[in-house]
């Protein structure tokens, strides 16, 4: 399923597979923060997509491992591509409860099967981070000083824009 930026906290919990993707390093790392401070008592493990093609099993088995001291696990798969695919639709299968996965992935195509994957299952999420533009600069801008309530003239806030 796709879900847009802005819609990021109408996720419901009940959705444990994440796949963010873009070139927004910024707001890649802000949705993460965001998705895992749902899971405020997980233990959170990082992987890199090469570490859990290499070593299979052994990502398999600090999966499946349960501690007595921890309830749930997040998993943060960094550098994703569509090697990984296959082991993502194996945990899929397995239905495994207490476990949320993300995959932070550069720039995916189209016809990636990866995409493809998160795109069209109900109980999947496809995050796309696009670069910032101008105009999204500038309502973060807005926002940012009236939450500290300064107001700002157009012209300045078009000053900061432009210094970004």
């Amino acid at each position: 399923m796709i879900i847009k930026s802005y819609e990021l906290n109408k996720i419901k919990n009940d959705l444990k597979f994440f796949l963010i993707y873009g070139k927004n390093e910024g707001l890649k790392n802000q949705h993460i923060k965001q998705l895992l401070g749902k899971n405020n008592n997980s233990n959170v493990i990082k992987y890199d997509e090469k570490e859990i093609l290499e070593n299979e099993d052994i990502f398999f088995e600090s999966i499946l491992s349960n501690s007595l001291f921890e309830n749930e696990k997040s998993i943060i798969i960094n550098r994703g591509t569509d090697k990984i695919n296959e082991i993502i639709i194996n945990l899929i299968e397995r239905n495994i409860d207490g476990i949320t996965i993300i995959i932070n992935a550069n720039v995916l195509e189209k016809k990636s099967k990866l995409r493809k994957l998160f795109e069209k299952e109900k109980n999947l999420a496809c995050i796309a981070t696009y670069p910032d533009t101008n105009e999204i600069l500038s309502n973060l801008t807005l926002a940012f000083f009236k939450k500290i309530k300064i107001s700002i003239s157009q012209q300045n806030i078009n000053l900061i824009v432009d210094k970004c």
